[in-house]
C-alpha cells in the first residue's frame, strides 16, 4: 500500500505544479497583452503629438515670417484647419489656440510687431498643449 501512495502523491503534486504553472503563464500572457496594448496606444499618441507639433511649427513659420502675407498661401489655412482637427475641442487650451490661429490669419498684412505679438502668444499656448500631452503619454506608459 505504501508503494502505491508515494507515486500517487508525486503524481498529484506534478499535476498541481502544472496547473499553477499554467495559471501563471496565462496571467503573464494577459499582462503582456495589456502592456502591448498600452504601448501601441502610446505609439499612436506619440505619432499624433509629433504631427500636431510639426503642424503647429509649420503654421507658425508661415504666420510669423517677416514680409510675408500668409493669407495668400493655401497651406497656411490647411495647417490651421489640420491643427484644429487634431485638437480636442474640450482641451482647456483649445479656445486660446483657436484665438491665436485667428489672430495669425488677421495679422497677415499688418505690421511685423503685431505678427510677433501673436507669435509669442501662439508659441506659449502650443507649448502648454504639447507639454500636457507629453506628460499624459508618460503617465499612460509609466
Amino acid at each position: 500500500m505504501h508503494d502505491f501512495i508515494i507515486p500517487l502523491i508525486s503524481g498529484i503534486g506534478a499535476i498541481v505544479a502544472a496547473i499553477i504553472t499554467s495559471m501563471c503563464m496565462i496571467k503573464n500572457a494577459d499582462k503582456k497583452r495589456s502592456f502591448d496594448s498600452v504601448l501601441k496606444i502610446a505609439e499612436f499618441r506619440q505619432q499624433w503629438i509629433n504631427d500636431l507639433r510639426n503642424s503647429m511649427a509649420e503654421f507658425q513659420s508661415y504666420g510669423a515670417l517677416p514680409g510675408n502675407d500668409p493669407s495668400r498661401i493655401r497651406d497656411f489655412y490647411l495647417l490651421g484647419t489640420k491643427i484644429e482637427l487634431l485638437m480636442n475641442p474640450d482641451d482647456e487650451d483649445y479656445s486660446a489656440l483657436h484665438e491665436t490661429l485667428e489672430a495669425f490669419y488677421d495679422a497677415g498684412t499688418k505690421a511685423e510687431y503685431e505678427k510677433f505679438s501673436v507669435d509669442e502668444k501662439y508659441v506659449k499656448v502650443c507649448q502648454r498643449i504639447l507639454k500636457r500631452e507629453w506628460e499624459r503619454l508618460k503617465k499612460d506608459v509609466g
